[in-house]
């Protein structure tokens, strides 16, 4: 073991994942180098800074925070708490028959959506819901599709939930649901639609009833957000002094059974890298034509979906809550989806009250790549104008008290972070737990994690993946 922790790792890649992996590695001892190629660490889940103002860039919730969920378990390693406030109800959704308020309890949960969509299954409906996030989530797993050995261990590992959801694994969202709302009312199905859109980025007629009872839990698992803002957390994480900023790895070579990383620092020699960067908008580092191979296999996966994201302050607004959830009858222009997120955190300065937003929607990454210059500046300003409006009518605000506000389309994400398409592979029918890349590949010493891998996107995915190769690292040495 020893031996082993002399290794030099190199973690590529300084999201969720990366920042997770490399600090966890580091302080069991391995020889850990962060690479980030921005100034920042988060990604899509970071902070930027603008007139002043801190804003999320893309992820603004924190969900896992109860005990039991790996989120909790990994993030107390770290001292973060007093940074992290929970906040129950966790998100304030506003449907065309009234606002319902999803809280981390079962019975408040039950009692609000039968006050705004009174139905008898409701009870064993959300009950199914509540029960199968916490057998799912909370489960330790071992991931490894990279050859029939590990596969089977994999299975076996997974045989109790198999055995258990069997039945939800199999049959679509839309069949699953039908039993116990024989006939369901527009807007309730488009309540349901929306938990489905923002977590498992896809829709209830794309996937299987497990993966939508998994999405209409996000709330049961406790749900943060961060005081200071993602990078903030970001921060506080991160102690490795080797983590390198502003440090963009150019290629990865093989050599033995190592790995040699060139870029803007140089070129190191490393035993084992972990790919924690969007790899699929980034394929030509990998120098090695068998491994640009391997990852190929899961182009198909991924998806063009990306996000739309409105930034901004707001003067003389006090929420009561901070996120939100707004479901609007059609798509709005160059997007794709009919629900906008919205985000609040209150902000003193200079002796006045501010509050600083984001409010997120999906669209495609076609409705804006190539497109002239003019027509790009027209679209994005257009789609500002409507958000806005939306907002200002969702919350009673006054134009004035929106003191400024500005956009970000995959074409920004891209051009700051690297990557259009976020959100990583969708949970659909098509794209099952054995056909996702795992994080261990079938390269020696070589590992992937984030949003592309095991086990999907957000914190409590990306954290489900960080745990798979934290307890197995040393198995493919």
């Amino acid at each position: 073991m020893q031996e082993r922790l002399r290794e030099k790792v190199a973690v590529v890649g300084g999201g969720i994942a990366g920042a997770l992996t490399s600090e966890l590695l580091w302080r069991k001892g391995y020889q850990v180098t962060l690479f980030e190629k921005s100034n920042r660490l988060g990604g899509c889940s970071g902070s930027f800074v603008r007139n002043g103002f801190t804003f999320n860039t893309g992820a603004t919730t924190i969900a896992g925070l109860k005990d039991d969920f790996p989120v909790s378990e990994i993030l107390s390693n770290f001292k973060i708490d007093k940074n992290i406030k929970i906040v129950d109800p966790s998100i304030i959704i506003h449907t065309p028959r009234g606002i319902v308020r999803r809280f981390s309890c079962l019975s408040d949960t039950v009692d609000e959506i039968d006050r705004v969509f009174p139905h008898r299954g409701n009870y064993d409906f959300w009950k199914k819901v509540y029960d199968v996030t916490y057998s799912v989530l909370t489960h330790s797993y071992y991931h490894n599709f990279s050859s029939w050995r590990n596969s089977v261990k994999s299975l076996l590992n997974m045989k109790s939930l198999i055995l258990k959801h069997f039945k939800s694994f199999l049959i679509p969202a839309e069949k699953g649901l039908r039993e116990f709302f024989p006939q369901i009312e527009r807007d309730y199905y488009d309540f349901m639609d929306a938990h489905v859109k923002i977590v498992a980025q896809s829709s209830i007629a794309e996937v299987n009833f497990l993966t939508m009872l998994l999405s209409l839990g996000y709330p049961f698992t406790g749900v943060g957000y961060p005081r200071e803002g993602m990078g903030k957390i970001f921060e506080e994480i991160v102690k490795n002094p080797n983590c390198l900023l502003n440090s963009e790895v150019k290629s990865i070579k093989r050599k033995n059974s190592g790995f040699i990383l060139k870029g803007d620092f140089g070129e190191e020699e490393f035993k084992k890298v972990v790919i924690s960067m969007p790899v699929f908008e980034n394929l030509n580092i990998m120098e090695d034509d068998n491994i640009r191979d391997y990852i190929k296999r899961y182009l198909k996966l991924n998806s063009d979906n990306s996000a739309i994201v409105l930034y901004g302050v707001i003067i003389n607004f006090s929420p009561d809550y901070n996120f939100h959830l707004r479901i609007i009858r059609e798509p709005l222009p160059y997007t794709s989806s009919r629900y906008l997120f919205f985000s609040f955190n209150e902000v003193k300065k200079e002796n006045s009250q501010y509050t600083t937003f984001t409010v997120s929607t999906h669209t495609r990454v076609p409705y804006w790549i190539n497109t002239e210059r003019h027509l790009y500046d027209i679209k994005k300003e257009k789609l500002r104008e409507m958000i806005l409006n939306i907002m200002k009518d969702t919350f009673g605000l006054k134009t004035e008290q929106v003191v400024q506000s500005f956009m970000a389309t995959p074409e920004t994400f891209f051009r700051y972070l690297g990557r259009r398409s976020v959100g990583g592979i969708p949970v659909t029918r098509k794209a099952p737990f054995w056909k996702i890349p795992s994080n261990f590949s079938p390269f020696e010493n070589l590992y992937f994690a984030g949003d592309s891998f095991f086990c999907y996107q957000g914190w409590i995915g990306v954290s489900m993946g960080v745990r798979n190769i934290l307890e197995n690292l040393d198995e493919k040495v």
